[in-house]
């Protein structure tokens, strides 16, 4: 945030709550960045978290006031407002329970050219209380323009102001600037081992977030795998192949489903699993975090996952850093609480049954996925470089890359998507179905797609190469 206001700095109510303010013992406020990606034409996108402490009953907000004098285009914003989600310490406006959702509360009684006033009764509770500041922002905003917001009064009804802690948090949020979202997931062992010469620099070129595979946890809350060695080596490699292009590379958490489920329900192992798992990528200069569960099985450990996902929001703080998850919308669908805490949502639209990946079965999902209220924008869709038996009985250890197929049949037609492999049928997706899907997701002006495996390709030379199909599509292009 912008740095006009000094840390400490008590909060006035800019002449709204009486020239001379006095501030509420029985009170106090504190400020933190929430989101740092926010996307043109989107609404309700929390900027900052406001947390109103009270140690009295019957105590009334009325009004809280910001500047927004460290934003790049204030006309940006087509709205914003004040939402209130009681003791729940993340923002969801879309929880399924009503006692964690986010409403709006009070009323936008002034927006001036670099100011932003609001007023109304929000009765608070004793303990803490959040606030969010939130946005919609015009269609048009510009990519990498700067969201940045200062609280500048929090006051009570008897006239009284909140003394608020750091009203002015470091960093900003910054509006996404591409297009669509390209996302491969890619493995150290293949990275450092099976596959070391397939990443070249054009790939940094051409697609936008790279999430590289991965760290773990146990059942402790201990981040687990960071120390690596060909891990740690893949990453400076990614590194330097990346060179000056604009694409990110995002640490991935993944396939610890018995460390999340032992440890997400307690408080303090999931501080202490985000704190960690934020340090080592802050330390690893990573540009966000991914995690694949793999899942939770109830709504009980899906509310452990909001919780957790709160957490490493909060640990983020100012740097960033993007946050994302893998989902399977056919299994247990996420709920719309959780989604609500991402940046955007990589749907894993693949493994199902027989067929593995349709184009049909690709539209069921992001059907799924849009009742749950989540914006088209975040949806990225998963597509598959790799194929699977189609019996019923599969074995999942004979899954193939996409480039074992071309080995075994190099003359095979850009529309067949079924093949043989040791005597079993294989389903995957060739070169027409890519095409078709990601024609659907441009179309549909969706977030983008998602690839597992992108190391199971041919070289983006080779006339074959899903990647390259793709690119033809959609790829890292800056919105117009």
């Amino acid at each position: 945030m912008n740095n006009i206001l000094k840390t400490g700095m008590c909060a006035l109510a800019l002449g709204l709550y009486g020239a001379a303010p006095l501030y509420a013992a029985s009170a106090t406020a504190s400020c933190e960045q929430t989101h740092s990606v926010l996307y043109a034409g989107a609404a309700s996108q929390a900027i900052m978290k406001v947390k109103v402490t009270v140690t009295e009953t019957s105590q009334i907000l009325k009004g809280m006031s910001f500047s927004m004098a460290g934003t790049t285009t204030v006309s940006d914003i087509a709205k914003a407002r004040i939402f209130y989600s009681g003791s729940t310490p993340y923002f969801s406006p879309n929880a399924e329970q009503s006692n964690r959702r986010a409403i709006p509360v009070l009323n936008t009684i002034s927006k001036g050219a670099k100011t932003f006033q609001f007023e109304g009764s929000q009765a608070l509770s004793p303990g803490d209380n959040y606030f969010w500041l939130c946005v919609d922002l015009i269609p048009r905003a510009r990519g990498l323009n700067k969201v940045d917001a200062s609280c500048t009064g929090v006051a009570l009804l008897e006239d009284s102001n909140v003394a608020v802690t750091n009203p002015s948090p470091e960093g900003f949020a910054q509006v996404y600037p591409y297009q669509f979202r390209v996302v491969p997931y890619y493995r150290s062992t293949n990275l450092m081992r099976w596959n070391p010469d397939q990443l070249t620099p054009q790939h940094f070129k051409s697609f936008t977030d790279l999430i590289y595979f991965n760290v773990g946890c146990d059942a402790q809350g201990n981040l687990t795998g960071q120390d690596n060695a060909q891990f740690l080596a893949g990453l400076d490699k990614l590194k330097q192949l990346r060179g000056t292009a604009g694409s990110k590379i995002i640490l991935g958490v993944a396939h610890c489903d018995a460390g999340l489920t032992a440890f997400t329900g307690n408080a303090e192992k999931r501080r202490q699993f985000a704190y960690q798992l934020v340090s080592f990528a802050k330390e690893k200069g990573f540009d966000g975090i991914d995690i694949d569960w793999e899942y939770p099985d109830n709504t009980n450990e899906w509310y452990n996952f909001c919780l957790l996902l709160g957490e490493v929001r909060s640990a983020m703080g100012a740097s960033g850093m993007s946050l994302s998850a893998a989902i399977n919308p056919y299994y247990l669908a996420p709920t719309s609480e959780m989604m609500d805490l991402l940046d955007f949502v990589n749907l894993m639209s693949y493994d199902r049954a027989g067929q593995h990946s349709t184009y049909p079965d690709m539209l069921t999902d992001i059907e799924a996925i849009r009742r749950k209220s989540i914006p088209d924008c975040k949806i990225v869709v998963g597509l598959p470089f790799y194929t699977n038996e189609t019996r019923s009985n599969r074995n999942w250890d004979a899954q193939k890359g996409y480039s074992n197929v071309i080995q075994l049949y190099p003359n095979i037609a850009p529309g067949t998507d079924l093949c043989t492999i040791d005597g079993q049928q294989h389903y995957f997706n060739g070169i027409t179905t890519i095409k078709k899907k990601c024609t659907y997701v441009k179309n549909q002006k969706l977030g983008g797609v998602m690839i597992w495996c992108y190391d199971g390709d041919l070289l983006l030379t080779h006339a074959k190469s899903l990647a390259k199909a793709m690119y033809s599509l959609i790829k890292q292009q800056p919105v117009r």
